[in-house]
Parts: structure tokens; sequence; C-alpha cells
């Protein structure tokens, strides 16, 4: 029998669309070039990331990419993140063969910066 150590990647992350509607309609937003990110302060004692990419970005492959883009540069700067009761959502507004994962950090590091999230000490 396999036994899964790791079991807060099953529960992590915003999957209901009421979840997101709260998130859009109360939190607050910052915009990037290439990502949007919206913050909602909760009660919960984590950080919940949500990942969007809608059908303009383009087909379901495009849009997976862009999602683990998006995945990976918030496990990257997670560590950074000084509050730790939010609910954050990152919507992608680029296409991921028109530009590099570096560019998608730093656009999403300076909106977390901007919204006074993210730690200037990397």
């Amino acid at each position: 029998m396999i036994v899964r150590t790791d079991l807060r990647r099953q529960s992590r992350g915003l999957k209901k669309n009421g979840q997101f509607r709260l998130v859009y309609s109360e939190g607050t937003r910052e915009a990037g070039k290439r990502v949007i990110v919206y913050v909602l302060r909760r009660d919960c004692e984590e950080i919940v990331p949500g990942f969007v990419a809608s059908r303009k970005i383009g087909k379901a492959c495009q849009r997976n990419r862009a999602k683990r883009l998006m995945r990976e540069t918030f496990r990257r700067l997670q560590d950074r993140i000084v509050e730790k009761n939010l609910w954050i959502v990152f919507i992608a507004s680029f296409r991921p063969q028109e530009c590099t994962f570096q560019e998608i950090f730093q656009d999403v590091e300076s909106s977390l910066g901007r919204a006074g999230l993210i730690s200037t000490n990397g």
C-alpha cells in the first residue's frame, strides 16, 4: 500500500468558484504587465493560492503551461511573503510562448511588493 506523505498538496489552493468570486469582490488588486494578483486577508492559518488562465491565453496546453509557471513563481516566493493569513489569486494575462519564466517571476514579485506582502531581502 502506498502512503502519501505530502498531503498538503491535496487541500491547498482555491478550488470553488465562490472562493474566487469572494477574492475578486472583496480583495485588493495589483496588476502587472503579465500577471494580475488579487489578495484577500482571511482568518486562515496559511496562504491559499489560486491560479487562473482564461481562454484568451490559448488552448488548454497554453493555459496549463501558464498556470504551471505561476505555480512555480508562487512556490519560489512563498517563503518571502510576510503575512500568512491570505487568499491570493494569480490571473495570467500573458501567452506562455511569448515570455520567459524570469519575466513572469519579476512581474509577480513587483506586484506583491507593491501590495506590501513581500520582504525585500530575498
